[in-house]
């Protein structure tokens, strides 16, 4: 019976949104933004989150039956966006936007467990369907404070956009920094740093920095393998 109510509420939209805005009501009543942005959140699931927006035509893109729960989405710019896909899971992260032009982009069904993702100087971060990252992730595509050449006086630590494709599993305490791109259906062991690119699917990547380090693998969020991973 659970089940048939559950599902019935699920293929009903007008129910969805009602419920998704009474679960949500203390979340929406906090968000603090100027005019000029756009926030759709329909049919999503937010507790404790909080949206913060500070300059103008920025869009907030919270695809329907989401879960946030004590995150806090930040952009401090203009013209930048973040999108999070459709069924997607995120819990104690932060994504944060500085400068303008800059996008946070969560595919389809991806889960966050912990971490803090931001993005400057109107680059981009990409994350991929299906992806599974652990907590305490740190994904920054730039590093915040300028470094400059003494003699040239040009800075040589400008931000770079940042790839990681889908079905990729962060470990704990992973920290993706700029310029890195992961391939699809990767694994990134607990603690490692990633920079440059990592082409090869169907591999983990560890160490620091990170380094293919085995080939040829698979993975699914169960423990057991399912017939159809035979």
């Amino acid at each position: 019976m659970k089940k048939i109510l559950v599902d019935l509420i699920k293929n009903n939209k007008s129910i969805m949104i009602v419920m998704g805005f009474v679960y949500s009501f203390f979340s929406i009543l906090s968000i603090k933004r100027r005019s000029g942005n756009s926030i759709i959140l329909k049919s999503a699931f937010l507790k404790k989150t909080k949206i913060r927006i500070d300059g103008k035509n920025n869009l907030i893109f919270i695809h329907p039956e989401n879960r946030l729960n004590n995150c806090l989405l930040h952009i401090s710019g203009n013209n930048c966006h973040i999108i999070i896909g459709e069924h997607c899971i995120l819990s104690n992260t932060e994504l944060w936007i500085e400068d303008d032009g800059g996008t946070i982009e969560i595919g389809y069904r991806t889960t966050i467990e912990g971490g803090h993702i931001a993005a400057t100087e109107g680059k981009a971060i990409a994350i991929g369907e299906d992806c599974m990252f652990s907590h305490r992730i740190e994904i920054r595509n730039g590093d915040s404070h300028a470094i400059y050449d003494k003699e040239s006086k040009q800075r040589i630590n400008t931000a770079q956009s940042i790839v990681v494709g889908n079905h990729v599993w962060l470990g704990a305490d992973a920290k993706i920094l700029k310029g890195a791109s992961i391939a699809d259906n990767s694994i990134v062991a607990t603690g490692a740093i990633v920079t440059g690119k990592h082409e090869d699917s169907d591999a983990i990547y560890g160490g620091i920095p990170a380094k293919k380090i085995k080939e040829g693998i698979t993975w699914i969020r169960e423990r057991s393998l399912k017939e159809d991973c035979k």
